[in-house]
C-alpha cells in the first residue's frame, strides 16, 4: 500500500521539487531532509519533505527558509523549537520565499 505523495522543497532556492510516493512502511516524518536533484538549481541539494496531514507543513518550511535556518549544505542550523524561540527573541528574516514558484 502506498501513502499520499510527499512534497519536497529545496533548502537552497525554496522551490517545489518532484513529489515522491512512499510505501506505508517506508514513510518518513514531515520535515525529513533528503538529497534530491533540484530542477531549479540544477544540482543535488537537500530538500525538506512536507507530508499532508502532519505536524510539519508548508508554512513551517516557509518559516525555516525565510529565517535562514539551513546552512550551505542544506542542513538545519536550529531545531524547529529553537528557531521559534529565536524568532520570539527578535531574529530577523534573511530572505523571502517566492510563493509563485513554490506553490503548494
Amino acid at each position: 500500500m502506498y501513502s499520499e505523495p510527499s512534497e519536497f522543497y529545496c533548502t537552497s532556492c525554496g522551490k517545489k521539487g518532484i513529489p515522491i510516493v512512499r510505501r506505508n512502511g517506508s514513510m518518513r516524518k514531515g520535515g525529513h531532509l533528503k538529497k534530491l536533484y533540484c530542477l531549479n538549481c540544477k544540482i543535488q541539494t537537500n530538500h525538506v519533505e512536507v507530508r499532508p496531514f502532519t505536524e510539519y507543513d508548508f508554512d513551517k518550511f516557509k518559516i525555516e527558509y525565510e529565517y535562514g535556518n539551513f546552512d550551505d549544505e542544506g542542513n538545519r542550523l536550529l531545531t524547529i523549537g529553537e528557531l521559534k524561540e529565536a524568532i520570539r527573541n527578535g531574529r530577523e528574516k534573511v530572505k523571502s520565499l517566492d510563493t509563485s514558484g513554490a506553490s503548494r
